[in-house]
């Protein structure tokens, strides 16, 4: 369902009334159309019905707009017209149909047009922006809000100037471009300041405090926040109070004045509380959560960002719930519970993910609506068409159908025979088709499943791989550190296959100059060494190699080539190291030289006992490979390879 207007992002400005006063003027306007005989009146009570019922009753709303329609167009007036195209237009759109809200939106423009009605264009253009805006199309809704307001800007409309200049600045904001959102919002308080448009001064003072948040300009996201809390206190709009003071107190955390900050949310969370303004809290628990956080008293934070998950949840706000996750994630593996943090990492992922496939879907389905509109157009166009020929052609038709007749007969006959000895042979061939259709099908799925298993490894590897990271920084021990950074360096390595596998059409196997490629790339990053300190020469063949062969390669290489780079050249000692992979002889050969200090002469006692050694030895042995180790002008290894795999392409 279409998401809630806010306050100063409207379709039209009409009356803002109280529930029990709404429904009394709608049954006023029932009651006048009960005794009305007069189109022109019952065209404006049906309009206005509708519009008090879009929020409340969208269906409702859409029957009272096709009844305003329908004496509108026995008025026989064009601008009535319009306004019914418009009427319904706006209220499919709340019921989310977005195709029927743009065919009728724009048979209206059209209308408005043709009689240079700018005004009433200009609104269906807004209206039209605010669809796609709402959907997430924020390209074409921009292009339509610019278009608004380029007509209002004709007729010197000033109230919906400042209107365009805000729904504008929304999409910029929504696109994450602050800048442009921010200097929208400004000429749009310019003009509410001239029309002294007081709750628009405080609807723009509160989106210019919020875009200057998102830039982390934090002093005038703070100094727009207290100016909105004087014009909310000047109108006396107590949740706009409240919204404001949450404002304040977020400001004041990324500030760092916490105890000012502290004071501010506390308050604000009583309010929040005692008049069910539950949208505030969510700033405000994040805020408290993050005070908390940032002096290390992990279980008060954590049960502001449990407050704060369990609000999201309820309410359906799936990017909030991400932020409370990520940061109940941060806590948990602070306080040394990693499995807690990993799940709670991986609920945020998989939340994601599914707002990402749910965006997709939804840009696919908005296509098709778009052309199905289009295509719409062109058949009732074509329709109209061939109905001015129709009568002329019909008796030639009916001469023609008698003739068929007779020649079907003959020619029934005739296939008769032909069919019966067509049948047999054909029956075989379906059956044929169907089976290689089933086995088609049956590959595709396994194909999908295959890359959806791949995509999911990899991201998995990359949450141990960042949690890695993360503890890396509460490390003190410097062996302890390296050991935490070569541990990740051998998972990214793991997560490299799997990432070339779901992004291939090859599912089996690897293109090891690729994967090489990028194993080198991450390596030289995570040691922060400059290729033009250490040179990178690879001689690769072009192989592709089985999953099987590829992950104990990929680690026994990731291996040798961190023992290059971190003990071959000590200091700013330049050098390169060369990597060789060929395959002679049914047999593949792996060589890593480098030009550096070479190995000491105890290295064999001292490295046969690490990690990395064992799991070098462990891997030869399982591709049944032999290794010889080289030490002069630096360090040389080569290692033959008799059980490898190559992919099935």
């Amino acid at each position: 369902m279409r998401l809630q207007l806010l306050p100063f992002l409207l379709y039209h400005l009409f009356f803002s009334l109280n529930s029990a006063a709404q429904n009394g003027k709608i049954d006023s306007l029932k009651k006048v159309i009960a005794i009305s005989k007069v189109d022109t009146v019952l065209f404006e009570a049906n309009r206005q019905i509708t519009e008090h019922l879009w929020e409340t009753n969208p269906d409702s709303a859409l029957y009272h707009a096709k009844e305003a329609y329908r004496h509108a167009l026995k008025t026989n007036d064009k601008t009535r017209i319009a306004m019914g195209n418009q009427t319904i237009g706006v209220s499919y759109d709340y019921l989310d149909k977005l195709d029927s809200c743009l065919t009728y939106l724009n048979k209206g423009l059209s209308i408005y047009r043709s009689i240079n009605i700018i005004d009433g264009a200009s609104h269906i253009l807004s209206d039209i922006a605010i669809a796609y805006y709402f959907r997430g199309n924020y390209e074409l809704a921009i292009r339509n809000h610019l278009e608004a307001l380029e007509l209002r800007q004709q007729i010197g409309n000033k109230r919906f100037i400042a209107i365009s200049y805000n729904n504008i600045g929304l999409v910029y904001r929504a696109r994450k471009d602050y800048v442009n959102a921010a200097l929208y919002y400004q000429k749009s308080l310019a003009i509410k300041k001239e029309n002294n448009d007081e709750q628009g001064i405080l609807n723009s003072l509160i989106n210019i405090g919020s875009a200057y948040h998102s830039q982390g300009k934090y002093d005038s996201a703070l100094f727009f926040a207290e100016e909105s809390l004087k014009q909310a206190k000047k109108i006396n709009s107590a949740s706009d109070i409240v919204s404001a003071e949450g404002n304040i107190g977020a400001a004041l955390v990324n500030l760092g004045r916490y105890d000012e900050a502290m004071d501010v949310l506390k308050g604000a969370e009583r309010k929040a509380i005692a008049y069910n303004y539950s949208s505030i809290l969510f700033t405000v628990y994040e805020s408290l959560g993050d005070i908390y956080s940032s002096k290390k008293e992990y279980a008060i934070s954590g049960s502001y960002y449990t407050k704060g998950l369990a609000l999201s949840k309820n309410a359906s706000r799936y990017e909030q719930e991400i932020v409370f996750l990520k940061k109940l994630s941060r806590n948990a593996f602070n306080i040394g519970e990693f499995r807690k943090a990993y799940d709670l990492a991986d609920s945020s992922r998989q939340i994601s993910e599914r707002l990402l496939n749910a965006e997709n879907s939804r840009q696919i389905n908005e296509m098709a609506a778009v052309y199905e509109n289009a295509d719409k157009e062109k058949r009732i166009e074509k329709l109209n068409t061939e109905n001015t020929v129709t009568t002329a052609i019909a008796q030639r038709r009916k001469r023609e159908r008698n003739y068929f007749i007779i020649a079907s007969v003959l020619f029934l006959g005739l296939a008769f025979f032909a069919y019966k000895a067509f049948t047999s042979n054909r029956k075989k061939k379906e059956q044929l088709a169907l089976q290689n259709t089933v086995i088609e099908k049956s590959l595709r799925e396994k194909e999908i499943l295959m890359k959806e298993i791949h995509h999911r490894v990899k991201n998995n590897l990359q949450v141990v791989s960042s949690l890695l990271k993360l503890q890396s920084h509460y490390i003190k021990d410097e062996q302890a550190q390296e050991a935490v950074k070569d541990s990740r360096n051998r998972v990214q390595s793991m997560a490299l296959i799997h990432q070339n596998l779901y992004q291939e059409d090859n599912l089996t196997g690897i293109d090891v100059n690729d994967y090489i490629s990028k194993l080198c790339e991450n390596l030289f990053e995570s040691y922060n060494i400059h290729p033009t300190r250490i040179k990178l020469i690879k001689e690769i063949q072009s192989l592709n190699l089985d999953v099987d062969t590829v992950v104990p390669l990929g680690l026994i290489l990731n291996e040798l080539i961190t023992n290059s780079l971190k003990y071959g050249f000590p200091g700013d000692k330049t050098g390169a190291v060369k990597i060789i992979l060929k395959e002679e002889n049914n047999t593949l050969f792996l060589k890593v030289f480098d030009n550096g200090v070479g190995l000491p002469t105890d290295f064999q006692k001292k490295y046969e006992t690490t990690f990395g050694y064992r799991m070098i030895n462990a891997f030869i042995q399982k591709l049944k490979g032999e290794l010889k180790t080289f030490t002069d002008e630096g360090t040389k290894v080569e290692i033959a390879i008799k059980n490898y795999k190559p992919s099935i392409v």
